[in-house]
């Protein structure tokens, strides 16, 4: 159990590693892109927060095995759902939130994680027929 856990601790890192270098890298070459050269520190710790839940999610989308296919990815995608939202809502107390903060990391999150959740169902049918 202790080994399982390590593991899963130990590819949690890696996997928010990469996620977070994407993104960060990503959203700097859009920036400079629109002609903004600088980002704000406290823009880099609200996604490194958010590639944090988003991490989590994935983990919880690869562990979470429900008798019900459609619970199985509902449930771990609900809970991380509503962390962003009180997440977004914190946030809202240190600077003030886009008028479309909400609806924007609702879509931001739901599109990751349906595309995680597409290929993990692939992965987990390849890896089924295989076995068999």
């Amino acid at each position: 159990m202790r080994v399982r856990a390590i593991e899963t601790t130990r590819k949690g890192l890696i996997l928010f590693s990469v996620m977070f270098s994407f993104t960060t890298i990503l959203s700097s070459f859009l920036q400079l892109t629109n002609g903004q050269m600088t980002d704000t520190n406290f823009h880099i710790l609200n996604r490194a927060a958010v590639v944090l839940i988003a991490t989590i999610t994935i983990l919880l989308f690869e562990t979470i095995k429900l008798k019900n296919k459609i619970l199985t990815y509902l449930v771990p995608y609900s809970i991380p759902m509503g962390i962003v939202f009180i997440y977004v809502w914190i946030t809202g107390f240190f600077q003030p939130l886009h008028p479309d903060a909400y609806r924007d990391i609702f879509l931001n999150f739901t599109t990751i994680a349906a595309v995680v959740m597409i290929v993990i169902h692939f992965r987990n049918r390849r890896k089924a027929s295989k076995d068999k």
